[in-house]
């Protein structure tokens, strides 16, 4: 874990360290410096920031809530991750997966709504031309699109987000822990190696009915992380076969 403590620690909250990771920082700078609105995008990126953190959070607490362990929460480039051990058991597991996302299917909704009947009702009593609810008004837009875009991004089956852990758990469920691993791990796999193509511009997904799209142009950080997904979705398909192999010996 030397890796990812390097960076600028946040402090301990809810007995729990926060560490924001330099390459973070290269990253959001990297961004504001090349935007064409700066300030905006410095907005954007601190939603995004919060939005992350609270979604780690939710994996944290609820882990501590099954009775198990969760101590460090960094936050990258590529997103968060929360350092947590569950009781060895698929159901602790899995609430501990779920709880992250489902802080970003709170959020999203709840944005969608305040920025729908909320901020007309807020305009009888602001300016709607003033600074102060123009701010607003980018805070429940940016929260709204960044809850969107983490929750249907997260829930693609690829290990290891959040989606390709859910089916793993499921299926630790079902069919028992080495197959699970197997299964999720060809999944997990076969959807790095379509992030790749995603992000290489070959090829685009769009779901109507939630106005989300993938493969819009070439995209280098889904490359990124489609070898990553892939990558680790590959490993505990060998993880599988390992286990396999020792139980026959």
């Amino acid at each position: 874990m030397n890796f990812f403590n390097q960076g600028i620690p946040l402090g301990r909250w809810f007995r729990i360290s926060v560490v924001i990771h330099w390459t973070f920082l290269i990253y959001a700078a990297y961004q504001i410096y090349h935007s064409s609105e700066p300030l905006q995008e410095a907005l954007f990126i601190g939603l995004l920031f919060a939005t992350v953190l609270m979604h780690e959070f939710g994996h944290a607490l609820s882990c501590r809530a099954v009775g198990g362990e969760a101590l460090h929460i960094v936050l990258w480039p590529l997103g968060g991750i929360a350092f947590v051990q569950p009781p060895p058991n698929p159901w602790a597991w899995l609430i501990t997966t779920v709880c992250g996302p489902l802080v970003n299917a709170i959020l999203w909704p709840a944005f969608w709504l305040i920025s729908l009947y909320g901020l007309p009702q807020l305009a009888r009593w602001i300016d709607p031309n003033s600074l102060i609810f123009g701010i607003l008004w980018n805070v429940c837009l940016y929260m709204w699109y960044i809850n969107k875009l983490l929750l249907l991004f997260n829930l693609i089956p690829a290990y290891p987000m959040d989606g390709g852990r859910m089916l793993q758990e499921v299926l630790w469920l079902i069919v028992g822990y080495p197959r699970s691993l197997m299964i999720a791990g060809m999944v997990g796999t076969a959807a790095g190696a379509g992030f790749v193509v995603l992000g290489l511009g070959l090829q685009s997904i769009t779901i109507p009915v939630v106005d989300f799209t993938l493969g819009k142009g070439q995209n280098p950080m889904l490359v990124v992380i489609g070898i990553m997904c892939a990558m680790s979705s590959f490993g505990i398909y060998k993880r599988s076969q390992e286990i396999g192999s020792w139980r026959k010996r």
